[in-house]
């Protein structure tokens, strides 16, 4: 795969990606990145476009036409907020979908009140490589990457427990232990390829005895070489 830069206005990470599947989070992105500054005009990919954007395996046109249609459904729920003292508004990012099975081709057009988080981009945006997204495994490892690409210039990130249960759409049922094996863990083995000295922090809340916020530190890797840790991938605050 070429090396394609997907970017886009940091808003976008806190968008919960409501029950998107890792896959399905490839295809998303991959339309991201190919739809940047052409506006609000209709953008058609090829069926082919797609498949090597996104590295999707199978190749029976009627799985690939439901996995888009999947995603288009799941696209529709994306919602965006503004608020302000006197209004609350929604927007879906996307208004236009239309597949072609018989000539192989999706098209697609950008809500207008929204283009600017894929288009105009001057400050304050993410930005990371196509094909390393498409090398995670599990949507809660996607869903971080994007986060610490955000904040890659700090090397440092931290989430209360409620808004990182929101924005990862962690089940409700989950205890801390569920997501400490869950969530956490993947994220810890399935990042160590990209960012050197990954540490997740949990803080406790004061005179509690519940965690209340999770803090990531970490250092951007230069190198392409991968490992995995063997050990201490979770260390836990007071």
């Amino acid at each position: 795969m070429a090396k394609i830069k997907v970017r886009y206005r940091n808003d976008l990470n806190l968008i919960p990606m409501r029950n998107f599947e890792a896959k399905e989070m490839d295809l998303f992105f991959s339309i991201c990145a190919k739809m940047k500054d052409k506006g609000t005009a209709k953008v058609r990919f090829d069926f082919e476009q797609l498949r090597e954007l996104s590295a999707y395996k199978p190749t029976s046109l009627d799985r690939f036409s439901d996995s888009l249609e999947s995603v288009y459904d799941k696209m529709m729920h994306l919602s965006y907020r503004t608020e302000t003292e006197d209004e609350i508004e929604r927007f879906a990012l996307f208004t236009g979908f239309k597949i072609s099975k018989k000539e192989q081709y999706v098209e697609i057009s950008v809500n207008p009140d929204l283009e600017h988080l894929i288009n105009r981009l001057t400050k304050e945006f993410t930005k990371f490589e196509l094909e390393e997204f498409t090398e995670i495994r599990s949507s809660y490892a996607k869903t971080m990457y994007r986060l610490l690409k955000q904040f890659k210039s700090t090397g440092f990130y931290k989430v209360k427990i409620e808004e990182f249960r929101t924005i990862l759409d962690i089940p409700e049922s989950y205890k801390m232990g569920n997501i400490d094996q869950r969530v956490l863990k993947p994220i810890k083995d399935e990042l160590a390829p990209y960012f050197d000295d990954l540490k997740i922090i949990k803080h406790k809340a004061r005179k509690e005895n519940k965690i209340a916020v999770i803090e990531f530190r970490f250092k951007e890797k230069k190198s392409n070489k991968k490992f995995v840790p063997l050990h201490n991938w979770l260390e836990e605050s007071n």
